[in-house]
């Protein structure tokens, strides 16, 4: 992804902006987490902070080639590192520089052997997204984007078990449509993932009640998490559980601080043309995320060192009565 990176700087440098790359050591990232001493881990990064003083925009290809390493780490490690990675991300939250996130660096051989994906389908389907029409998707974001601020009270079931109702807290939805525009900025959202094409919205942290069970897997530390379930009472998880893999998360969450248990984020996706069932579910057109822990970033009130995120392919959503998807198809 160098020659990707090198690319990019030049195109900003073309458009007169100074640029800095900074590269990112797969090798020492392991060796730091694994080796050193957990007061070290826990620690600021300066340089960080002082990039995040002068930084304006931030274009992100970073990304593990091969993420079957991270089973390695013990939930304590990585809990030091979130705790030293928290200084940064507050600042940087605090900073808000305009931030594109691309995904095509997280396609690797590597990748696809640990999750059981096909590489040549996973790239296929990645580039497919990219290669949308995004003057549609941004149209679509627009609908959604309507209904998701007039919106009270949401219902989300599916056929495997999800009974999950909340309300919305009259904030802002952040429409990620591939661009950040002044709309954008001036409703708080600073951030794309390319491909792009879902809605964030931070709900009523202390609202969600009943359960959902997540019908995708999701891709954590090398291996697939499957069944997924969390119970909600009044924004807290009183159970969180899955069917394989649990212990490459629960033991992570035990460790973290905050409101790491508190109902944090939900989001529809809305580019037809991303597929599910590789790194792109909370894209796919009609799924359905939800998510816990931090959410500062997208206007909520949760701090937190842990923030998690589940999707389901085929859930009906219900808006005050409207139907925005059902079992997975998105009705605008």
């Amino acid at each position: 992804m160098l020659d990707l990176a090198e690319e990019i700087a030049m195109e900003c440098r073309r458009a007169g902006a100074e640029t800095t790359t900074l590269y990112w050591s797969e090798p020492v990232w392991y060796s730091s987490i694994l080796e050193l001493p957990l007061d070290w881990l826990r620690g600021a990064s300066k340089t960080d902070l002082a990039l995040l003083d002068i930084a304006t925009v931030n274009i992100n290809l970073a990304a593990a080639t091969d993420p079957a390493q991270m089973a390695k780490i013990s939930p304590e490690r990585l809990a030091a590192n979130s705790e030293g990675a928290d200084y940064s991300y507050r600042k940087y939250a605090e900073r808000k520089p305009r931030t594109a996130n691309l995904a095509l660096p997280l396609v690797t051989p590597q990748r696809a052997r640990a999750y059981g994906f096909s590489y040549s389908a996973w790239k296929r389907a990645t580039e497919s997204a990219l290669r949308a029409d995004y003057t549609k998707i941004s149209a679509a974001g627009l609908k959604l984007r309507e209904l998701f601020d007039d919106a009270h009270a949401v219902h989300i079931t599916s056929r495997n078990g999800t009974d999950l109702k909340f309300q919305m807290a009259g904030r802002k939805s952040l429409v990620d449509d591939g661009v950040i525009d002044d709309d954008d900025l001036s409703s708080g959202n600073y951030q794309t993932t390319l491909p792009a094409g879902h809605i964030d919205i931070a709900p009523d942290e202390n609202s969600a009640n009943g359960i959902v069970v997540f019908d995708l897997p999701v891709t954590l530390r090398g291996k697939l998490t499957q069944g997924l379930s969390w119970s909600f009472e009044n924004g807290q998880i009183n159970r969180f559980t899955a069917a394989k893999n649990v212990d490459m998360v629960v033991p992570v969450w035990e460790k973290a601080t905050g409101d790491k248990s508190r109902f944090g984020l939900f989001a529809i996706g809305f580019n037809y043309a991303a597929k599910t069932g590789f790194m792109n579910d909370t894209i796919a057109s009609g799924a359905v995320t939800l998510g816990v822990g931090e959410n500062k970033t997208i206007g909520g009130q949760n701090v937190s060192t842990f923030a998690f995120q589940g999707t389901l392919k085929k859930s009906t959503v219900d808006f005050d009565g409207r139907i925005v998807v059902s079992e997975g198809r998105l009705k605008i």
